[in-house]
């Protein structure tokens, strides 16, 4: 009988030690209610499934543009927000469906924001093209037509062939090789409103001669 009692007041014991320690671990960890109970049976056992973000985890946060530019916007530790957390947790936090993408391999975790529009460089770029049959100004590089700027006054058929030629496959640019793209952009892609105003002022002289 005395044995029996020793037995149940260990089991006991080890039971409360157990809760101690789950406690402790829960209690050390921000906002416990957000993270996986495998953080706390890593813990406890040392052994490791899903991996999770630690202080150690280097965390990479990026910018992805509609141009197709990626902007590094933080590389460093995790915040004290992310630690814990797994991958099913991270995907709760940064959803699919408001733009982000998660991608956690070993110690290192990227998250990168989809950015509707250009990046700081590209939104100063212009370029010309069609729009209604019209000679345009469209802001961006080539291969983005979404954003008109202005519809120039200048009769586009009375421009010079090889100019109205290019100007024509503008809305076409992402289907031709290499070398014809290469050769739009030093025509009809311009870094600034500045640049594309000089060459409408040439265009202007053209159309009068």
């Amino acid at each position: 009988m005395l044995k029996l009692a020793k037995n149940f007041i260990g089991a006991i014991l080890f039971v409360a030690a157990v809760a101690t320690g789950v406690y402790l671990v829960m209690d050390s960890i921000t906002s416990p209610q957000m993270k996986p109970i495998s953080t706390v049976l890593e813990t406890i056992t040392g052994q490791y499934g899903s991996p999770v973000v630690r202080s150690s985890t280097l965390l990479l946060k990026y910018n992805e543009y509609s141009c197709g530019d990626v902007e590094l916007l933080y590389r460093g530790g995790a915040p004290r927000e992310l630690i814990g957390l797994d991958y099913n947790r991270l995907r709760i936090k940064y959803p699919e469906n408001q733009g982000w993408k998660i991608t956690f391999r070993d110690s290192e975790l990227d998250i990168t924001r989809k950015v509707e529009g250009f990046c700081g460089m590209h939104k100063e770029y212009r370029h010309l093209g069609l729009y209604e049959g019209k000679l345009a100004v469209f802001q961006g590089p080539l291969g983005y037509n979404d954003i008109v700027l202005s519809v120039v006054n200048i009769d586009f058929n009375l421009l010079p062939g090889d100019i109205k030629d290019k100007i024509s496959r503008a809305d076409r640019y992402n289907e031709l090789p290499a070398a014809e793209q290469v050769e739009l952009q030093n025509t009809i892609e311009f870094p600034s409103e500045t640049e594309i105003n000089s060459a409408l002022e040439n265009f202007d002289e053209l159309e009068r001669n």
